[in-house]
């Protein structure tokens, strides 16, 4: 993984401009360029040099968002981590996370009670997001059968 350390460095700041903390960041990284496609926790420690703690907790906030999955193999007390590419994009993933943010943007609305500039934007959010609820569907059934029709030319 020594090979990696650059672009997990470069990667891993982008993935926190998308709010991810650091070590969340560098983990999930380090978990996609992983040559097992997965990795044991004490492995994430040594590698990063950070406390057990900081691992930890970057861990439960990435499998708390279906980023990351956890699994034992064969009876073992180690757990192996890996990313879950298809879990956070499946259909019904985005659209809880679509859902729960219109949602908020609507209830604030209410709450306000005010009809101000500040109310017509989250009115035009939340808009969107219902809009993003009904095309999603469409692209992603787009996105599979492109990956379908590539899978045929081979």
């Amino acid at each position: 993984m020594e090979k990696y350390r650059e672009k997990i460095e470069q990667h891993s700041t982008t993935m926190e401009s998308m709010g991810l903390t650091p070590v969340a960041a560098r983990v999930f990284i380090y978990l996609m360029l992983s040559e097992e496609h997965q990795a044991t926790f004490e492995q994430m420690v040594n590698y990063f040099g950070v406390s057990k703690s900081a691992v930890s907790n970057a861990l439960k906030m990435l499998e708390s968002v279906k980023m990351v999955d956890a699994k034992t193999i064969g009876g073992q007390r180690k757990r192996y981590f890996s990313v879950n590419v298809k879990t956070m994009f499946s259909e019904d993933h985005i659209s809880e996370k679509i859902k729960q943010f219109y949602t908020i943007m609507d209830d604030i609305r209410a709450t306000r009670k005010v009809d101000d500039a500040f109310n017509e934007e989250l009115k035009e959010v939340s808009d969107l997001y219902k809009m993003m609820l009904f095309e999603i569907p469409l692209i992603l059934e787009r996105w599979k059968r492109t990956i379908e029709l590539k899978q045929q030319q081979k």
